[in-house]
């Protein structure tokens, strides 16, 4: 597992924060925001190596985050898998009967697709690859 994602309202973004960081001794690693998607986002580190990833949407553009909010309020997001395989992991959840509903060759550097969370039990879930990794691939999307 690479990260889990949660979701947070533009006002209560840095409340969230503090709250995982306070409440799990977290630690903020980097902070940031993501052009394409509009968000603002801070990686977190808790325990001893699992990574929380909370961002929020700039609102400037609607798009799956702003959606999502409005019909949620926020909260757990998706979870993400780190693979050397991204090729493999889609080929496999497409042949069990997975839909992909959303995938990138390179966003901010990581190719990665997402299966529907109908066929998850309502669970976005994120396999993702880095594109330097890809390199010796052939074949693989």
């Amino acid at each position: 597992m690479h990260h889990i994602g949660i979701v947070s309202a533009r006002k209560r973004y840095g409340d969230v924060v503090a709250a995982i960081v306070d409440c799990l001794g977290g630690i903020v690693e980097e902070e940031g925001g993501d052009e394409e998607l509009d968000i603002q986002g801070s990686w977190i580190r808790v325990g001893s190596g699992t990574r929380l990833e909370v961002f929020a949407p700039r609102g400037r553009i609607e798009s799956p985050i702003t959606r999502y909010l409005a019909r949620t309020g926020g909260g757990l997001h998706h979870v993400s898998f780190e693979t050397t395989e991204i090729g493999a992991c889609k080929a496999l959840a497409v042949a069990g009967g997975a839909a992909v509903i959303g995938e990138s060759a390179d966003h901010d550097g990581w190719a990665e697709h997402f299966l529907d969370p109908a066929q998850t039990g309502g669970a976005l879930l994120h396999w993702m690859q880095a594109v330097d990794q890809r390199a010796g691939e052939s074949g693989n999307q």
